[in-house]
């Protein structure tokens, strides 16, 4: 069974396929850039794609950072700290919900 790419758990059961796909990069305060790899495709669990396919940006990384959280990734505890992180999930979930992502079965 496949993993959602969004909460990480398994169940996938549907792929989204950005048409304009954005590439997204992290940039350091001293100007170093590094991209971050994706092929553009995502996968979904049935409760993650609830969420993209309203637009729940908000939920959608909640969702992501509780899972994390669940299965043991350290997350920051710096309020701040937290909030960047949430940028950069936010910015990686953005190359699929740009430009009206095609959504199919798995």
């Amino acid at each position: 069974m496949s993993e959602c790419d969004f909460c990480c758990l398994p169940g996938a059961r549907w792929l989204y396929v950005p048409r304009d796909r954005a590439h997204v990069a992290l940039m350091t305060d001293d100007g170093v850039v590094t991209p971050i790899p994706n092929d553009g495709h995502w996968r979904a669990c049935d409760l993650c794609s609830d969420l993209v396919d309203t637009d729940d940006m908000e939920r959608l990384i909640g969702r992501s950072l509780n899972t994390m959280r669940v299965l043991g990734v350290p997350l920051p505890d710096d309020e701040a700290d937290l909030e960047a992180l949430a940028m950069v999930v936010m910015a990686n979930f953005a190359t699929v919900l740009a430009g009206r992502p095609t959504k199919q079965p798995l």
